[in-house]
Protein backbone atom coordinates (compact mmCIF):
# COMPACT_ATOMS: atom_id res chain seq x y z
CA UNK A 1 0.00 0.00 0.00
CA UNK A 2 2.95 2.54 0.59
CA UNK A 3 4.33 2.02 -3.30
CA UNK A 4 1.01 2.81 -4.76
CA UNK A 5 0.76 6.03 -2.21
CA UNK A 6 3.97 7.04 -3.29
CA UNK A 7 3.59 6.75 -7.22
CA UNK A 8 -0.19 8.35 -6.81
CA UNK A 9 1.77 11.51 -4.57
CA UNK A 10 3.91 11.51 -7.72
CA UNK A 11 1.87 11.50 -9.90
CA UNK A 12 -0.55 13.49 -8.57
CA UNK A 13 2.16 16.79 -8.09
CA UNK A 14 4.17 16.06 -11.33
CA UNK A 15 1.17 15.91 -13.63
CA UNK A 16 -0.41 19.11 -13.86
CA UNK A 17 2.95 20.93 -14.59
CA UNK A 18 3.62 17.98 -17.35
CA UNK A 19 0.12 18.69 -19.09
CA UNK A 20 0.48 22.56 -18.47
CA UNK A 21 3.93 22.59 -20.19
CA UNK A 22 2.48 20.12 -23.23
CA UNK A 23 -0.29 22.71 -23.68
CA UNK A 24 1.96 25.48 -23.76
CA UNK A 25 4.11 23.98 -26.43
CA UNK A 26 1.45 22.92 -27.94
CA UNK A 27 -0.03 26.53 -28.34
CA UNK A 28 3.10 28.63 -29.00
CA UNK A 29 3.76 25.96 -32.04
CA UNK A 30 0.29 26.97 -33.57
CA UNK A 31 0.80 30.71 -32.44
CA UNK A 32 4.60 30.84 -34.25
CA UNK A 33 2.81 29.24 -37.39
CA UNK A 34 -0.50 31.72 -37.62
CA UNK A 35 1.69 34.38 -36.68
CA UNK A 36 3.19 35.78 -40.26
CA UNK A 37 -0.28 35.42 -42.29
CA UNK A 38 -1.64 37.78 -39.60
CA UNK A 39 0.44 40.49 -40.12
CA UNK A 40 0.99 40.46 -44.02
CA UNK A 41 -1.46 43.02 -44.80
CA UNK A 42 -0.45 45.20 -41.92
CA UNK A 43 3.37 44.65 -43.44
CA UNK A 44 2.25 45.26 -47.33
CA UNK A 45 0.62 48.45 -46.15
CA UNK A 46 4.00 49.78 -44.06
CA UNK A 47 5.87 48.99 -47.25
CA UNK A 48 3.28 51.06 -49.45
CA UNK A 49 3.58 53.75 -46.81
CA UNK A 50 7.71 53.50 -46.76
CA UNK A 51 7.86 53.79 -50.63
CA UNK A 52 5.38 56.60 -50.96
CA UNK A 53 7.37 58.84 -48.71
CA UNK A 54 10.63 57.90 -50.74
CA UNK A 55 8.76 59.18 -53.83
CA UNK A 56 7.72 62.13 -51.87
CA UNK A 57 10.94 63.07 -50.68
CA UNK A 58 12.51 62.50 -54.03
CA UNK A 59 10.05 65.04 -55.60
CA UNK A 60 10.67 67.72 -52.89
CA UNK A 61 14.50 67.31 -53.07
CA UNK A 62 14.23 67.50 -56.95
CA UNK A 63 12.02 70.99 -56.85
CA UNK A 64 14.27 72.68 -54.18
CA UNK A 65 17.74 74.23 -55.11
CA UNK A 66 20.66 72.69 -53.31
CA UNK A 67 21.02 75.95 -50.87
CA UNK A 68 17.95 75.78 -49.68
CA UNK A 69 17.60 71.98 -48.54
CA UNK A 70 17.23 70.83 -45.10
CA UNK A 71 17.87 68.42 -42.72
CA UNK A 72 19.86 65.52 -43.51
CA UNK A 73 20.99 63.68 -46.79
CA UNK A 74 20.97 59.80 -46.44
Amino acid sequence: MLAASGSYDFLTTFLPFVILIGFWLFVMRNARTRVPTQYQPLVDKLEEIRAELERLRRAVEERQPEEQRFGFRS
